[in-house]
């Protein structure tokens, strides 16, 4: 199976790009191969909103998660390599697509081929790349799921997660910075387990992460204080308005000291803690400890205390302002994956939803089981039905 095949591409959509403005990046194609619920699909987009319908279990998300991939991680369900190979088929699958970036056509490929035991190949016009390294300059991506819901109930890893990946939009080298930082700590952990150990390389080691660590928490704070003023000055009232502030040891000592201080006492912090740490099995103490914390700016409470539609909302709303806040920042707007997010929306809030992604020309695809629900866009968006692994524009 040749699972990173070329699409062929098709005339006829190429053109029907040229009436729209992609100066941001836009997927044309994708090709799913021995994916999910799909044994081989190939689909077109013209670089309108996408809207696929069809009932529960369809096959709809799969196609959101098969994009998500064209970003570093494990995807918009966070799920394991070996859970996206269709089960009738072989171990293989792989996932193609190009993308329109700088007008210029940009062949991203990825997947799992036969004997593989640990992770994905990447590749750039069939060139194995990094993911971290080579997809956030090509394509930024951001998604709502329905697990997304409870984010603001949740343990801080997930909203700590969810705080990366908007970092990874604001700034490329972030996603590499946090692999360098855990894969050093997985080593420092390791060397205190054993407790036999060259004091000097353990010294290095830590230095390392404190380097990696103060440039993972600078561009953290750097995005809240942009998303902040953002939602300050730009709110729309449709939307709860929400207040972002950065619980961490690291991020909260360089909010009020010096840079070299910083330094400084993260590496005190390490060396101090090393016996905690030993014992424990892990670090205590550092930037993979932080936590977003998020609040209802008019009411004056946090996320957790708001009523789900208002969670929702507050969601919802910091995902739009920071679609806006990256095509400032970089000319791009993410590509933005709601799954099953318009039918809980009310009326007020479908509309401006709908009224942001048609004003900024962002590439949206969007999931749902009734079609009325997007009606004000039918003459906006290209619509699919989703069923049996196949994709059928409606016209």
């Amino acid at each position: 199976m040749n699972l990173y095949g070329l699409l062929s591409v098709n005339q006829n959509n190429v053109n029907s790009l040229k009436e729209f403005e992609y100066d941001f990046n836009r997927i044309h194609s994708l090709r799913l191969q021995n994916f999910r619920s799909y044994s081989d699909l190939k689909c077109f987009f013209d670089g309108r909103p996408v809207v696929l319908l069809g009932p529960n279990g369809s096959g709809k998300t799969n196609i959101l998660e098969a994009l998500s991939l064209l970003s570093p991680g494990r995807g918009l369900r966070s799920a394991s390599f070996d859970q996206f190979r269709n089960i009738k088929g072989p171990s293989e699958w792989g996932i193609v697509a190009e993308v329109l970036s700088d007008k210029q056509t940009i062949k991203v490929s990825t997947g799992v081929s036969a004997g593989r035991l640990r992770g994905r190949d990447v590749k750039i016009n069939d060139k194995k790349v990094t993911a971290s390294d080579a997809l956030p300059s090509i394509l930024s991506l951001s998604w709502v799921t329905p697990s997304m819901d409870q984010i603001f109930m949740e343990s801080p890893s997930a909203r700590r997660r969810f705080l990366d990946r908007m970092c990874s939009s604001f700034n490329n080298n972030h996603i590499n910075s946090i692999k360098n930082y855990e894969k050093l700590m997985k080593e420092r952990n390791k060397l205190l387990q054993d407790n036999f150990y060259d004091k000097s390389w353990l010294g290095t080691i830590e230095e390392r992460m404190v380097s990696e660590g103060i440039l993972i928490a600078l561009t953290r704070i750097e995005l809240i204080k942009s998303l902040n003023n953002s939602l300050e000055k730009d709110h729309n009232p449709v939307w709860p308005r929400a207040f972002l502030k950065i619980q961490g040891n690291i991020e909260n000592k360089l909010i009020l000291d010096e840079l070299n201080e910083v330094k400084k006492s993260y590496k005190e912090i390490l060396f101090n803690n090393r016996k905690k740490d030993s014992i424990s099995g892990r670090t205590l103490e550092g930037i993979h400890r932080s936590d977003l914390l998020v609040s209802e700016r008019n009411k004056g409470v946090f996320a957790s205390q708001c009523s789900t539609g208002e969670q929702k909302g507050l969601l919802l709303g910091l995902i739009l302002t920071h679609l806006d806040l990256i095509a400032e920042k970089s000319c791009r707007y993410p590509i933005l994956l709601l799954d099953e997010v318009v039918a809980h929306l009310d009326q007020l809030r479908r509309s401006s939803l709908f009224d942001q992604i048609i004003k900024t020309k962002a590439q949206v695809f969007m999931t749902g089981t009734d079609i009325s629900l997007f009606s004000s866009i039918e003459n906006s968006a290209e619509f699919f039905s989703v069923g049996m692994g196949r994709l059928k524009e409606v016209q």
